[in-house]
């Protein structure tokens, strides 16, 4: 893994005593799962209004892994330092505020932009609008029939 990835939402390990573990089963089951919990991600991605340049939905990707007998897919947003707070939200200081807004206003208006930026009190907090998660959790009966289905469990 490179250290690039600002944050990693799912990792799923696939684990099966009975299969090889170079067995393309395992593989298919996991890019299967993958792709379905991307296409759900950038799905809610553009329903959130997170599209201004592409670069959020285009960093939205799977990357295998294997540590010992286990074989894995990190899914997650790689390479986007500002991923993690859409996905969770977080404190904004005035400089970084500041940045956002005059980046904001010399672009032309495409279409209406979301409050993402509120004041609680005496800071300001950037609302999170998770994207990932909810493609997790959506996908959940996906990930164990796809698993059954390729294991024969």
């Amino acid at each position: 893994m490179s250290n690039n990835i600002s944050f990693v939402i799912a990792r799923m390990n696939v684990i099966a005593e009975k299969v090889s573990g170079d067995s393309p089963n395992i593989k298919n089951a996991m890019l299967r799962i993958a792709m379905m919990i991307i296409a759900k991600a950038k799905i809610n991605v553009r329903r959130h209004r997170m599209v201004d340049t592409g670069r959020l939905i285009n960093s939205l990707r799977w990357e295998f892994y294997r540590q010992g007998d286990t074989q894995g897919v990190y899914i997650g947003s790689f390479g986007v330092k500002y991923a993690a707070m859409n996905e969770y939200g977080g404190k904004v200081t005035e400089r970084q505020r500041r940045a956002m807004f005059a980046a904001l206003k010399n672009r032309a208006p495409r279409m209406s932009r979301p409050r993402v930026i509120i004041k609680s009190g005496s800071e300001w907090h950037w609302r999170p609008r998770p994207y990932l998660r909810p493609a997790l959790k959506d996908s959940q009966k996906y990930i164990i029939e796809t698993i059954r289905e390729y294991l024969g469990k």
